[in-house]
């Protein structure tokens, strides 16, 4: 029996109910989820808050990252700087 790519069927993927996905998923760019006027991206071990998910280095935008089990926080205002 042949496999068939999930992105193939429609409605293959249930948004609607609990699910459980194993294993490690490797991103080769930023991942950005809209909605509300601020995008969420997740780049190179930060968390940013951003009007545009495409220039995350932008008047107002702020980010977050763990290093040595502390919370970093920054705002970009010129260049990032900590909160």
């Amino acid at each position: 029996m042949s496999r068939i790519k999930s992105k193939q069927v429609e409605g293959a993927v249930d948004t609607f109910s609990s699910q459980e996905v194993t294993g490690q998923k490797t991103f080769s760019s930023a991942q950005a989820f809209t909605g509300g006027g601020t995008a969420v991206v997740i780049s190179e071990g930060y968390i940013y808050w951003a009007m545009n998910p495409q220039v995350l280095d932008e008047e107002g935008n702020s980010r977050m990252r763990i290093e040595n089990g502390q919370i970093q926080i920054e705002v970009f205002q010129g260049g990032w700087m900590p909160l």
